[in-house]
């Protein structure tokens, strides 16, 4: 069995998964009672972070796609 190889760096990768994290929590936390008048704001912002990470790791490819040409 042949092993990849990671990539981004370790604090990328921590980055991706914190913010995929929070991003799927927000609208969890959006149900509380105490939440009901600005439930789209936790919408929104799950969805930025996510929209976030899926950028992050399409440079953090790009860059080694980039970097293994050379």
């Amino acid at each position: 069995m042949t092993t990849q190889r990671v990539r981004g760096t370790a604090r990328e990768r921590a980055v991706v998964v914190a913010m995929i994290l929070v991003g799927g929590a927000l609208p969890v936390a959006a149900n509380a009672p105490l939440f009901q008048d600005v439930v789209w704001v936790f919408w929104l912002a799950g969805l930025v972070l996510m929209l976030g990470a899926l950028t992050l790791v399409l440079r953090i490819i790009w860059r080694d796609r980039r970097t293994g040409d050379s």
